[in-house]
């Protein structure tokens, strides 16, 4: 998508990030240096309200909403951007292929409950899960299995573990379930489940 796109707008929840160092909100993303910079907003992705309503032709995710405590409040919001018919390029790890593989797929009734209770990103429900079943042979940018759980129990602060498994069964029945018209579905190699859909008049902004 990047050598089409004009112009590209980023979220990120906090100004320094494991993956990107420090950011600072503004006209300051940079995704091409051939392109103009895109708005950099500093803003959670479950509460997205400085960006207007129907305004984008499209969202991309790309491996973020398994970070995400509340997944349907997240695409809630994502759905909120786009203009009618604009397009959801949402992609997600392939739990069979990551270091989640021993963890159990999240059920839609848990995404479900999670939502109507309005889950916040501090939570560490997954906590007793995740230290046990993590596979660190896996994520050696952990480190030993002091320090994942050193880093896990402050998962506010960087967001680095996975609250919720996809397969692609469930991530296909999620953006169902958020009324949205799936265009593909596709598993890429090593460990990519890409999900293309299109949002329409039936198309969810909020559950």
């Amino acid at each position: 998508m990047y050598p089409i796109v004009a112009h590209l707008d980023n979220c990120n929840f906090g100004n320094t990030t494991v993956w990107e160092g420090n950011i600072k909100q503004g006209q300051t993303f940079q995704f091409d240096r051939k392109k103009s910079a895109g708005q950099q907003y500093i803003v959670e992705t479950t509460a997205m309200g400085c960006l207007s309503s129907g305004t984008y032709d499209f969202v991309l995710s790309s491996h973020v909403l398994e970070h995400t405590a509340n997944p349907i409040l997240a695409l809630s919001e994502w759905i909120r951007l786009l203009k009618d018919q604009g397009t959801l390029v949402l992609l997600l790890p392939h739990k069979d292929k990551t270091f989640d593989h021993r963890r159990p797929v999240t059920t839609m009734e848990h995404l479900i409950a999670d939502y109507k209770s309005g889950m916040a990103e501090d939570d560490l429900t997954h906590m007793q899960e995740i230290l046990a079943l993590h596979d660190l042979e896996r994520d050696p940018e952990a480190g030993d299995s002091a320090s994942f759980q050193a880093r896990s129990m402050r998962n506010s602060e960087n967001r680095c573990f996975h609250h919720h498994v996809f397969d692609t069964t469930l991530a296909v029945s999620l953006v169902e379930y958020m009324g949205m018209q799936i265009q593909a579905v596709e598993e890429i190699q090593p460990f990519h489940i890409l999900i293309m859909a299109r949002k329409s008049t039936e198309s969810c902004s909020s559950k």
